[in-house]
């Protein structure tokens, strides 16, 4: 109790609207329940604890373990860490990729209109939709077998991935290269470029293995 000019004033007053101070105060579930909501959002733990009146110690101590589901375009967000959007991200970039390859554009004929009744072939296009495909299928398991820790290790640099895109769809990409290579070298076979494991196997010679 305190006394202001005779009138007698509780210590309490008003404690329930008084503004915490990063650090002090006491940690509600509300207060765990949105911190997580924040850091799930992509903000940094300094920053879910100022929103809520904590230090960053105190957010990382309560939600240290949430995992952001996206990366905030500030200068000082943290990286995107979240294992299924980092898997998702990575099949768009390198399907993309693979898509606007100029190698494999050149070796798309499309017919160009040249007028009412007159067309042109020339080479220029996206590759086949059955490459795109088979390409999409071997990344999508070669990043399913990933571990969260290679995934973000991945996504550090753009020389892994570089490297990693090569790796996964290196063979497959030779392959369909070197049957269009060989297609316009010796003329149209009738058949169109397939994967390799929808391609019927040759027999083995009586006698072999």
């Amino acid at each position: 109790m305190v006394k202001r000019g005779g009138e007698v004033v509780g210590m309490n007053r008003g404690r329930s609207n008084r503004s915490r101070r990063p650090g002090r105060g006491r940690v509600s579930q509300e207060d765990i329940d949105a911190m997580a909501e924040l850091r799930r959002q992509g903000l940094g733990f300094a920053e879910v604890g100022a929103r809520r009146g904590f230090s960053e110690k105190t957010a990382r101590r309560y939600v240290g373990k949430v995992e952001p589901r996206l990366t905030l375009p500030q200068g000082d967000a943290e990286p995107e860490t979240d294992p299924r959007a980092l898997r998702e991200r990575f099949a768009e970039d390198f399907l993309e990729i693979l898509y606007r390859d100029k190698r494999l554009n050149a070796l798309t004929m499309r017919l160009r209109k040249i007028g009412p009744d007159a067309e042109i072939a020339e080479y220029g296009g996206p590759p086949s939709i059955l490459f795109l495909n088979e390409a999409e299928r071997l990344l999508r398991e070669r990043l399913e077998s990933m571990g969260v820790l290679a995934l973000r290790l991945l996504a550090r640099t753009k020389q892994l991935q570089a490297r990693f895109l090569r790796e996964t769809v290196g063979s497959l990409y030779s392959d369909y290269v070197l049957w269009h290579k060989i297609a316009n070298k010796f003329g149209k076979t009738g058949e169109d470029w397939r994967p390799p494991r929808e391609r019927p196997q040759l027999e083995s010679e009586e006698g072999e293995g």
